[in-house]
């Protein structure tokens, strides 16, 4: 496990000064050429993330709830993210998928990867994968994606490799799923945790096997928090960040390492 730097100065000042609402989005440095960012967004309701590289490119893991639109669409003008190369969608429910549509028609996207039972009624000019369990798809030089499970309503779990860090995209709320990847993973620098925090997974041992600096919990306004389940990362020492309170969370990833830009964590 690599060490976890926090960027402060200039550029935790300004997102202190910018982060009090879902839409503020901090000053960030330019991306080198190792570098990648990952943007955990705050949003009312749902699940969204976004990858940007050193050559504008994007990717977009789901697409919130369509009540997060406006929001969604505020963050990504102020990054000026008017296209995105790929979606990634891990579970089928409108929490994840709500702004699909929305995209496919204002985004230019060229790929999407969904789970196999989800309908595949998209344009013909569209790519279209599926996720395949034990395989993997390579997005862009040294960032790789590898299916970790699949449960019985389409919901995947994978880790995303870039270099040395690792990020463990969690989606099976229940504890049955962990025995099956602790065979597949060891440790992972940032756990995105399942159905918004309302789930009894990770539980101690999957905790103590993967090993995470900071865990993700998304906003939902239809799910509530499990406390024991929070109490437990809080206990493990695992930084806590509920997008909800601290805002979007943006992590710069390097090969060997990565910096957090975001205003505070918090585990109340």
């Amino acid at each position: 496990m690599h060490r976890l730097t926090i960027l402060l100065g200039a550029v935790l000042i300004s997102c202190l000064a910018l982060c009090k609402t879902a839409e503020a989005i901090p000053e960030i440095p330019d991306l080198q050429a190792n570098q990648l960012d990952i943007i955990f967004f705050n949003v009312p309701h749902g699940e969204a993330s976004l990858l940007k590289n050193h050559e504008g490119e994007h990717i977009l893991v789901n697409t919130a709830s369509k009540r997060s639109q406006k929001t969604l669409y505020q963050q990504l003008s102020k990054l000026q993210v008017d296209q995105i190369d790929t979606i990634i969608i891990t579970n089928q429910s409108e929490e994840y998928t709500g702004n699909l549509l929305y995209f496919l028609e204002h985004y230019q996207v060229k790929k999407i990867i969904i789970p196999n039972h989800m309908n595949e009624n998209f344009s013909e000019h569209l790519k279209v994968e599926k996720w395949s369990i034990n395989s993997g798809f390579d997005l862009w030089k040294d960032l790789h994606i590898q299916t970790l499970d699949e449960t019985k309503n389409g919901d995947i779990s994978f880790l995303m490799n870039y270099g040395q860090q690792s990020i463990l995209f969690l989606n099976d709320k229940d504890i049955a799923i962990e025995q099956k990847l602790i065979k597949q993973t060891v440790d992972v620098d940032i756990l995105k945790v399942a159905a918004f925090g309302s789930g009894h997974s990770p539980s101690q041992q999957f905790l103590e096997h993967i090993d995470p600096y900071m865990s993700i919990i998304f906003p939902s306004q239809t799910h509530k928090i499990n406390e024991s389940l929070i109490e437990r990362l809080n206990a493990t020492w695992i930084d806590v960040y509920f997008l909800k309170q601290s805002g979007t969370v943006f992590v710069r990833l390097s090969k060997d390492d990565y910096e957090i830009l975001t205003e505070n964590s918090s585990v109340s």
